[in-house]
């Protein structure tokens, strides 16, 4: 998610298929931000029960937030920006970022719905505090960091992480009655309804996105490594899902929005997503490859690129969009097309803002100079 103004090169190269995954998985976090918000299903309670929902939440569950993260790993690698104290600082920066991003998209139209006397159903600590993706991202710097600067290899970090993930799930378990401390305490633990990525659950993600960057720049045959980890990846996704189908294990539950399964995840999610965000990765490779100079690849990385201002941008939409649905007490929908609308729109707005955006920052940046002259 820190990927704005950052490029992941390789020998003078963006990695097109890394700019690639994370642009289908940006469209893919939008859609299931908008089934979230405005879908009337009681998806809480249930695990998918039909076609759409299966499709939506495996795309916007395995395909969305493990495939940033995964990246967010691989760009870790690449970074100049590499020594323990500026990943700690880059972690601190993402993390206010997220806060703010809080108080804008949940505390501020509840502080004004307070003033209207509207009842909004949501807690003003929880909203505030919420630990989203943002928040997450910022902790995994602030955590890889530390072990940089504890000289740990890659593989001494996956260590850690799979530690850390067999002891995080016991978070679930605790009960803490004060919304701010469970907030609090769910940067690191899964403890809570206002929180989503905790720390301790979601590192592998980024640790081993980092293994698989060492790879790739240790390579001179980024073709021959895709093809043997994508036919590894294929043979061992089918052979675990298979297995876990055949002892009775319901797999839905892997990317199900139900209960949170989804969010608070242990081992056994984290080996049935690796796999597919590496043959996602893998895919975007070899059929995106030579699409990279044409407008569409140009595109796909801008998107890349500005990934952290898209990202705010459509919360901030769908945020007040909620917020004045519930205003005109308009009812939510269970229709499928509205809804893929609804989302494409919510995308098209936020990558047509951050155009702007950029734009006025690059008119600032011409003025300063311009009296620094």
């Amino acid at each position: 998610m820190n990927s704005e103004d950052k490029y992941i090169k390789s020998g003078g190269k963006r990695l097109f298929e890394v700019d690639s995954a994370k642009f289908f998985a940006l469209i893919f976090m939008v859609c299931i931000h908008t089934f979230e918000m405005y879908v009337k299903w009681d998806y809480h309670e249930n695990v998918p029960d039909s076609l759409y929902r299966n499709v939506t939440e495996i795309l916007g569950g395995p395909f969305a937030a493990p495939v940033f993260m995964f990246c967010m790993g691989i760009g870790m690698i690449y970074t100049r920006h590499d020594s323990p104290a500026e990943f700690i600082k880059r972690g601190c920066k993402l993390m206010i970022t997220g806060y703010i991003l809080n108080f804008f998209r949940q505390t501020l139209p509840m502080l004004i719905a307070m003033m209207m006397d509207i009842e909004t159903g949501y807690d003003l600590m929880g909203g505030l505090l919420n630990v989203d993706i943002l928040q997450f991202a910022g902790m995994s710097f602030i955590t890889i960091g530390l072990m940089k600067k504890l000289k740990m290899s890659h593989m001494q970090m996956c260590g850690v992480a799979v530690v850390l993930q067999a002891a995080g799930i016991w978070g679930t378990y605790l009960k803490i009655k004060s919304v701010t401390v469970q907030t609090l305490l769910g940067l690191l633990l899964p403890c809570g309804e206002h929180v989503a990525f905790p720390m301790t659950l979601w590192l592998m993600y980024p640790v081993l996105g980092m293994i698989l960057g060492e790879q790739l720049k240790k390579t001179d045959d980024k073709e021959w490594l895709y093809k043997k980890l994508m036919v590894c990846a294929a043979l061992f996704f089918l052979a675990y899902t298979v297995t876990l189908l055949y002892i009775g294990y319901d797999i839905r539950t892997f990317y199900s929005l139900a209960d949170s399964s989804y969010y608070f995840q242990n081992i056994l999610f984290t080996l049935w997503m690796t796999p597919l965000i590496i043959l996602m990765i893998g895919m975007c490779f070899f059929i995106l490859r030579n699409m990279e100079q044409t407008l569409f690849g140009r595109f796909i990385r801008y998107c890349s690129v500005n990934l952290k201002t898209i990202y705010i941008t459509q919360w901030i939409l769908i945020g007040y969009s909620y917020a004045f649905s519930i205003l005109l007490r308009i009812d939510k929908t269970d229709s499928l097309g509205w809804l893929i609308f609804v989302g494409f729109v919510i995308l098209g707005v936020a990558i047509a803002i951050s155009l702007l955006y950029n734009k006025i920052r690059k008119c600032i940046r011409k003025k300063k100079q311009r009296v620094e002259e």
